[in-house]
């Protein structure tokens, strides 16, 4: 049981049994780190209200667009490319696996074409809307399967699909750098202690400690939303690898010298864990302490190096107790193969310079301070907010990010979208004309190329929505209208000429002449009525006598015969008688004159028989006549009597005319005065749309052409819709601005834009219907806003907390507020130096000009929090070494000489391990790496210098207080240890 106990089997048991438990219950990493390792900003910052805006005008649907990219490397698109394009669209719209919320392609519009082709017609964008609860990884591989053109080189890119690239780049990063890190290691401690056992053991007992403490941090996050991010799990290899390796070194190399001096192996163990292990304490609650106080960060992405702060945790508990087994067990064999345990266990350099420092103090401090003036007092450090640049080119994502930049304004790759919220509807017309205004007033913003919005969807002005337009109708109709003035004017002047002209008294007299005969023709009528009653009677007698005639016409023809016949034989008589009277001239003479008068006699008999039936025939005819006139004769009644009530009527109407005619006269006189009235007011109505027409058109050319009225039908028309659908919420109660910047949207210069434009919006709207709308603009460049204002801010707060609490421990570790503040200005001077140092490599070596935003955070932390681990290890040897060595100086040498091997050591691990990091390809992590080499180097040079200056200065005394404390604690251990052997003899005595 014993050797169980000093052997610390236990401890052994312990930790094998967390580990497999760790290894069985360890989650997904990857997946864990897609879905909550993303760079989140707090709530309040406008980026996130415009997120949350954004959600709302989706109908609450969180949704991430995709840009497809098309290019032709070989020149411009050609009309067959682009019906395929088109098709590929269309293939892509179909695509129910999709789930694509919306699709705007060059095709679809005018507008959408200005927008995404470029202008040198070689490369096509495609938008594409799709919902976040889909693996963005997924969706990204199915459009690039669709997007397949002949011809084409084809991409999809936006920021969550350059954000899983990047996770995939960190992720086989990692990869690299545990296997890097893990041969470096190896080597190191092999030449560090010529040992093959050593760096094994060290291996096993840092990366148990990293598992056990991953599997915390992972399940923390999964169950418990604890922060994490891409760089976490890199963070938390470099560093417990890092320094976990120191911590081994320090413990193991006490555990040697202990070996030399003839322990056994249990005992060894136990001083090595007594003095180191409380150096490896102190060391690690720094660190603990530094890391402990990222979680007071506001910013989510810093309090993800907390986790780092739990893996040391569990590294100091397994370095502390593991590490026990391993020593007590081994015994010297833990150094096998070497024998010579006396090897590298001073440092000529450390020694050297301590001893120059004593000797010159002010020569080497001088030093030092002229070769740090150029690194904290040249140039300035100006970040690089875009995560596009930690993606190597050849990734699919990035070379579409690319191809964008270089086809088309800068902006394209991430526009910026103001959000409207308001509590009523804005598809009105005094709404919709802020909005234009708006839009306006953010295109003449420095630095914008276009700006979208529901009154300008193409980017431009719709000309017809201007009172320049209106009123350019409004000047062609007043034109017109004067024309047409004119022409009445003229009429009128006419008509009054005319009036003038005639004489209306005449006119008068004539109606009253007229009105006179109208009385004669009433007179007349009424004759003509009495007439043709006479007549009407006349008719009947007529009818009568006709009859009567009629039949007396047959009576004389009978007579008239029978007298013709008489008149025959009466001739024929007469010739008879003539002939026998021949001889009787004188009676021959009366018969001649008998038979003349008898032929005559009979000639005209004969004539009045021949008429007689023409006579009878017109006197039948009379008296059908007369008959048809009976017959009619009432009609004619009638008509005469309707002919006298007419010409009564005419009378009448006559008369009335008469006085409307001399009503008229009067009239007709006011009527021309009228008329010369309105002519006179035509002319100054004339004058006045001619004025107004120059008003109009000098309006027209004013600021004033440009303003925006669209009339109500408008509003409401189908026409219309598709824009209101496009940049406005269903409810019409949000709407959208797109604003692209000739900027790349993750610059600085970008998101110093946008603080301006939001100011500017902010006090645009302030007066306007607009005010108690909510206004937040997201995008890329206000998350980079929001990203460096977070960042920024937070880094200074998080770095005085970190600093504060790092005082404090180095005030108890060394028990002097000088020595805590020395060794605090030395880190940070050696963070600005080396950290200066890292931009000028970046620049010649790595060919950027800046440093990532996150570089000085991580780099700041880690050197802060690692650094002061090698001022502890010194001043804590410093601090035991008080009572061998009384004299402060050549206690200072002594302690930089030994400890400077572990420190060297240490640095060459951590600075290795860090390197290990540059295979990633990860910028960030590639500078954090420089930087934290470059530190560790300043570390190692300026600590035994900086160190030994303050102990000469602080204490121009041999001896100091703490020899005097230490000296007068072994005299009192000593006198206990007396009076503990006197009780316990004494008490033997009484036993006898």
């Amino acid at each position: 049981m014993q050797k169980f106990k000093e052997k610390h089997i236990l401890a052994l048991i312990i930790w094998i049994g967390l580990l497999l438990i760790a290894i069985f219950t360890l989650p997904n990493i990857s997946q864990l780190v897609r879905d909550k390792g993303a760079i989140s900003l707090p709530s309040s910052v406008q980026s996130e209200v415009a997120n949350t805006i954004q959600k709302k005008e989706e109908g609450g649907k969180s949704v991430r667009t995709l840009i497809a990219v098309y290019n032709n490397k070989d020149g411009k698109i050609t009309a067959e490319q682009s019906q395929q394009i088109q098709a590929t669209v269309q293939a892509i719209r179909n695509d129910s696996s999709l789930h694509t919320v919306s699709v705007t392609s060059p095709g679809d519009n005018a507008a959408a074409k200005k927008q995404l082709v470029s202008d040198d017609q070689t490369t096509q964008m495609v938008m594409i809307t799709v919902p976040k609860k889909y693996k963005v990884r997924s969706q990204s591989n199915q459009l690039l399967a669709k997007m397949k053109t002949a011809g084409l080189r084809t991409y999809v890119t936006g920021n969550d699909i350059l954000n899983e690239d990047f996770s995939k780049i960190t992720e086989d990063g990692l990869k690299k750098t545990e296997i890097i890190a893990a041969i470096f290691i190896f080597i190191v401690l092999i030449i560090v202690f010529r040992s093959i056992l050593i760096p094994i053991i060290s291996l096993i007992t840092v990366g148990l400690s990293f598992l056990i403490s991953l599997n915390l941090v992972m399940n923390l996050a999964a169950k418990y939303n604890f922060p994490i991010s891409n760089f976490t799990q890199v963070f938390m290899v470099v560093v417990l690898f890092g320094i976990g390796t120191d911590y081994n070194i320090l413990l193991y190399d006490r555990f040697k010298e202990e070996i030399k001096k003839g322990q056994e192996a249990a005992a060894a163990a136990k001083i090595a864990q007594h003095h180191a292990g409380r150096t490896i304490l102190y060391s690690g609650s720094s660190v603990l302490i530094g890391f402990t106080a990222l979680a007071l960060a506001k910013f989510e992405f810093y309090r993800s190096g907390v986790a780092v702060a739990v893996g040391v945790a569990v590294l100091l508990a397994v370095l502390l107790t593991l590490n026990m087994f391993f020593m007590s067990t081994l015994g010297k064999r833990l150094f096998w193969p070497s024998k010579n345990l006396d090897a590298h266990d001073r440092s000529f350099l450390w020694h050297h310079l301590s001893r120059l420092t004593l000797s010159h103090s002010f020569i080497m401090v001088g030093i030092l301070v002229i070769a740090a003036i150029p690194l904290l007092f040249v140039g300035t450090q100006k970040l690089n907010f875009n995560d596009a640049v930690e993606l190597p080119n050849t990734v699919n994502s990035k070379a579409g990010y690319n191809m964008i930049q270089a086809h088309y304004p800068a902006g394209m790759s991430g526009p910026s979208t103001v959000y409207i919220q308001s509590k009523k509807p804005l598809n009105n017309q005094k709404d919709l004309a802020e909005i234009d205004q708006l839009t306006g007033y953010l295109k003449s913003e420095p630095g914008v190329k276009s700006v979208a919005s529901v009154t300008r969807p193409g980017g431009t002005k719709i000309k017809s929505l201007y009172l320049k337009s209106q009123l350019s109708k409004l000047v062609a109709g007043l034109n017109q209208a004067n024309y047409g003035l004119k022409k009445v004017q003229k009429g009128l002047d006419s008509a009054n000429k005319r009036l003038a002209s005639q004489n209306t008294s005449q006119s008068v007299s004539q109606v009253q002449k007229l009105a006179s005969g109208a009385n004669s023709l009433q007179s007349g009528a009424q004759q003509l009525s009495r007439g043709v009653q006479s007549y009407t009677a006349g008719v009947n007698n007529l009818s009568s006598g006709s009859s009567q005639l009629s039949q007396s016409t047959g009576n004389l023809s009978q007579s008239v015969g029978q007298l013709s016949a008489g008149s025959q034989q009466l001739n024929r008589g007469v010739q008879q008688l003539r002939s026998r009277t021949t001889r009787i001239q004188s009676l021959r003479n009366r018969v001649n004159s008998l038979a003349a008068g008898s032929s005559q006699l009979s000639s005209g008999l004969g004539q009045l028989n021949s008429q007689v039936s023409p006579f009878s025939s017109g006197v039948s005819r009379l008296n059908q006549g007369a008959g048809q006139l009976r017959q009619n004769s009432s009609s004619l009644n009638s008509g005469a009597q309707r002919v006298a009530s007419g010409s009564a009527q005419v009378n009448a109407g006559m008369q009335q005319l008469t006085t409307k005619m001399k009503q008229l006269e009067a009239q007709s006189k006011q009527l021309q005065s009228g008329l010369t009235s309105a002519n006179a007011a035509l002319s100054k109505i004339d004058d006045g749309t001619n004025t107004v027409n120059q008003y109009l058109k000098e309006m027209q050319k004013s600021y004033l052409g440009d303003t925006f009225y669209m009339p109500a039908e408008t509003v409401k028309s189908p026409t219309f819709t598709p824009s209101l659908d496009s940049y406005m919420s269903k409810d019409r109660k949000i709407t959208n601005i797109s604003v692209v910047l000739n900027s790349d949207p993750s610059t600085t210069k970008s998101a110093n834009r946008i603080r301006t434009i939001t100011r500017d919006v902010n006090a645009r709207l302030k007066d306007s219907d607009l005010k108690d709308a909510k206004v937040a603009i997201g995008g890329q460049s206000s998350q980079t806003a929001d990203l460096q204002k977070t960042a920024n801010g937070d880094f200074l707060r998080t770095v005085a907390i970190m600093l504060i609490g790092i005082g404090l421990a180095l005030m108890i570790v060394t028990r002097s507020l000088v020595q805590a503040l020395t060794i605090i200005g030395t880190l940070i001077v050696t963070y600005f130096g080396s950290l200066q140092i890292t931009k000028w490599l970046s620049s010649y070596l790595l060919f950027q000009n800046m440093l990532t935003w996150n570089t000085p955070f991580f780099s700041f932390i880690m050197l802060i929090a690692l650094g002061v681990d090698y001022s502890i290890f010194l001043m804590m040897r410093y601090r035991d070494d008080a009572s061998a060595i009384p004299d402060v100086r050549r206690r200072i040498l002594n302690s930089s000489t030994i400890i400077g091997t572990v420190v060297i050591s240490a640095a060459i691990i951590l600075g290795g391990t860090f390197a290990a990091l540059i295979p990633s390809n990860v910028l960030t992590l590639i500078q954090v790496a420089m930087t934290v080499m470059i530190g560790l180097v300043i570390l190692v040079i300026t600590l035994p210098i900086i160190m030994s200056a303050m102990v000469k200065w602080t204490y121009p005394y041999v001896n100091d207080k703490m020899y005097q404390k230490s000296m007068a604690e072994k005299d009192k251990k000593l006198s206990d240890k007396v009076s503990f052997r006197r009780r316990r003899q004494k008490n033997k005595d009484n036993d006898d």
